[in-house]
């Protein structure tokens, strides 16, 4: 029986190479990631899992994410406790380490399939029919000036008065039930984007995702879209639809943004087309005042008083968090993993999502 247990422990420790294997072939060849890996064998474990975590109300991924920690902040405690009491102990502390190992390649592996190809397969303006090239300032301009007329038209159907901060009147359920629809209603437009979605989940530890500046992760172990609830309610809808079109194996930041904001502005619901012109207004009024300071004020200029009120609410609520030990730390991780994973300007990669705004933009003039 031992000898059984050494063997399947030895198999597992093949993950390593495993997952390395799929990571270079996914790397070298497009079609590989895109037909093999993202329509191929995603498609089914997601579909698996997605159906099976979609069943229950809470985060799987939260809950695994919380015992992995307190497990890996464990191991070297129980660890020398056991070296201490055992009378062989090289070999018990060989064993400890190859247990963690066993652990940590089965992750790995179970990362590269969940989502680590998906970097690697064709963009979503490949689908999509844009044409990603080169824009001037004054094209940018013009499109931050119509984003803006459409969010002001957006925050007056909300029905609120202008000087009133937006409230939400969705739960966290019904919210998510409308980005569920969106994304459903987006995918009869884009093919690609076909499949079961699963109401996206609610954090319980949502504020100490704040504190590590989260608002939203695609947990892959788990297929699983988790959004952070404690954030102003105008942010929400966007996160939500972003989260999801992780599912679809759209791994890259901007194209999240960017499909997130075309299932919002799509929606039935008031609220997710405001929370979604708002994204793309953030987004591109970023990088206008880069470019052109005098050109970004004119343009802020025509924001509604709601907007300007919701603007200010979404800046108090984040400067609490601002500078901190943990918000930097939640920024450094973030733009590291991206950078592993064939994002090379990481976070700044979901400013990118206004390069595909302007494709969109100039495809209807």
């Amino acid at each position: 029986m031992k000898e059984i247990f050494k063997q399947k422990r030895n198999f597992i420790l093949l993950c390593y190479p495993l997952g390395i294997l799929i990571l270079i072939l996914a790397k070298r060849n497009r079609d590989i990631a895109e037909y093999v890996f993202a329509r191929g064998v995603y498609r089914v474990y997601g579909w698996i899992f997605s159906h099976i975590n979609g069943i229950l109300p809470f985060s799987v991924g939260e809950i695994l994410l919380i015992l992995f920690v307190i497990g890996m902040a464990a191991f070297p405690i129980v660890t020398g406790i056991f070296i201490i009491r055992s009378k062989r102990k090289l070999v018990t502390l060989v064993s400890s380490i190859r247990h963690l190992l066993i652990i940590l390649g089965v992750v790995f592996l179970w990362f590269m399939i969940g989502a680590g190809t998906n970097y690697y397969r064709y963009e979503f303006s490949e689908f999509s029919g844009l044409k990603i090239q080169k824009s001037t300032v004054d094209e940018l301009y013009q499109l931050c000036m119509e984003l803006a007329e459409k969010t002001n038209k957006a925050r007056a159907d909300l029905g609120i008065a202008d000087d009133e901060v937006f409230v939400s009147k969705l739960t966290n359920r019904e919210r998510a039930e409308e980005a569920k629809k969106a994304m459903e209603k987006l995918s009869e437009k884009y093919e690609i984007l076909e499949g079961y979605y699963p109401y996206a989940k609610s954090v319980f530890f949502s504020r100490t995702l704040s504190e590590f500046n989260i608002t939203g992760v695609y947990f892959p172990w788990t297929v699983e879209a988790n959004v952070n609830v404690d954030t102003v309610d105008y942010t929400k809808g966007a996160c939500l639809c972003h989260e999801l079109s992780h599912l679809r194996g759209f791994m890259r930041e901007d194209e999240a943004n960017f499909i997130g904001y075309l299932a919002a502005v799509n929606s039935d619901s008031a609220e997710l087309r405001y929370s979604g012109y708002m994204s793309a207004l953030v987004n591109a009024g970023n990088q206008l005042y880069d470019a052109d300071k005098d050109k970004y004020y004119e343009v802020r200029s025509t924001y509604c008083e709601g907007i300007i009120k919701d603007f200010s609410a979404n800046s108090v609520y984040w400067a609490q968090f601002k500078d901190t030990t943990l918000s930097k730390a939640g920024e450094k991780m973030n733009d590291t993993y991206l950078k592993i994973n064939n994002v090379q300007d990481g976070t700044k990669s979901y400013g990118r999502m206004v390069d595909l705004l302007l494709a969109e933009w100039r495809a209807k003039q």
